[in-house]
């Protein structure tokens, strides 16, 4: 087999918490059949030690392939591949600890905190489901809408022309104050070709996605209206504001998961303060002894922060969520209006290093 390539799949399969599979070999994977499996039979054995069916199933549960209740099918490609995935992790362990690795103080530090991690991530994903519940994640999807709507501006759908020169673009427009229909004198005159068979057509953009000219024009033109000509880098355009509309707030589900992060954190901070309270903790250095445990401070309803959660560094602990609808409050600005814009977004195994719990959240 070609090891670089393996052992580049397998290095990174030690130092990611949960890697999705994407469609194995290419094909679509058969529907299981409605057989009974053996969850403790063998699926292989690595120089004598045993990797059961239990435990590629787990793995594929971890890593998101099926759902909790789901069985994967021995015979299916995907239950093949997991397998050789363990495989493959079970052979560097064994060769590492052949080679005394396993006995190294950095090695046994890094174990150990491996453990701490993920039993800390277990705690809180037990938290989580104890006290998070559908309610409390659609009362903040609702906290958040209301915050971001206050600061969405609302969205204009626009038809333009283009022209070469202020004389060709002064004619286009006498035509169109004459009584000319927009959309067809755009198809029938517009330099655009993105955009002409389609009577000008940009689509729905707010003056904030905008380039600085066609934001004047939203904000300045009134629905139904037409601008005067003006000129930017491609030309001499008008322009017509089709329609004004408020902008749409992201779907819940759009943003659950930031959602569910955030409360996690807060559940996080939590938890910590109450451990610290029942637990015992004397800095033997530090100048000012122990820690004192604080009451579990009251956080006002979150608001949307410009910067979108970020994925943690492999093996580092995640920092703690922003609120969650800070990624959906902006979209990439429009700069080339001859083109049509993009709509606007609404918005281990043995792998040890799965997430360690976060530092808890300053209070805002």
């Amino acid at each position: 087999m070609a090891f670089g390539s393996r052992f580049r799949w397998v290095y990174a399969l030690f130092l990611c918490a949960s890697v999705a599979l994407a469609g194995c070999g290419g094909e679509e994977a058969p529907e299981p059949a409605a057989v009974s499996i053996d969850r403790s039979a063998e699926a292989a054995t690595v120089n004598g030690q045993i990797i059961y069916v239990a435990d590629v199933e787990l793995e594929a549960r971890m890593k998101g392939v099926i759902e909790e209740g789901e069985t994967l099918e021995p015979s299916s490609v995907e239950f093949d591949e997991i397998l050789d995935q363990l495989i493959e992790v079970k052979l560097l362990s064994m060769e590492a600890i052949a080679r005394g690795l396993d006995e190294d103080p950095e090695a046994r530090h890094r174990l150990e905190t491996a453990r701490d991690n993920i039993l800390g991530n277990i705690l809180l994903d037990v938290i989580a489901s104890e006290r998070i519940d559908e309610a409390e994640i659609r009362k903040m999807y609702e906290t958040q809408v209301e915050l971001l709507e206050q600061q969405m501006e609302n969205e204009a759908r626009l038809r333009h022309i283009l022209a070469p020169s202020k004389d060709a673009i002064d004619k286009i427009a006498a035509e169109i104050k004459a009584g000319a229909d927009f959309a067809v004198t755009a198809a029938r005159r517009s330099a655009d070709e993105a955009t002409r068979m389609d009577g000008g057509d940009l689509g729905y953009m707010t003056a904030e996605d905008a380039s600085p000219e066609f934001a004047r024009v939203i904000r300045e033109v009134a629905q139904g209206g037409v601008s005067r000509p003006f000129e930017d880098a491609q030309g001499w355009h008008i322009v017509k504001v089709e329609e004004v509309r408020k902008r749409r707030p992201p779907s819940i589900e759009e943003l659950r998961d930031r959602i569910e992060r955030y409360l996690k954190a807060q559940q996080l901070e939590q938890i910590l303060t109450e451990l610290r309270a029942d637990a015992s903790i004397v800095k033997r250095n530090s100048p000012h002894g122990a820690r004192p445990a604080e009451p579990a401070p009251v956080r006002p309803a979150p608001r949307p922060s410009p910067e979108p959660a970020t994925a943690p560094a492999d093996g580092a602990a995640p920092e703690p969520a922003p609120p969650p609808a800070a990624a959906a409050a902006t979209t990439p600005p429009v700069t080339a209006p001859a083109s049509r814009p993009a709509p606007p977004p609404s918005g281990g195994t043995a792998a040890e290093t799965r997430e360690a719990p976060a530092p808890a959240p300053t209070p805002q």
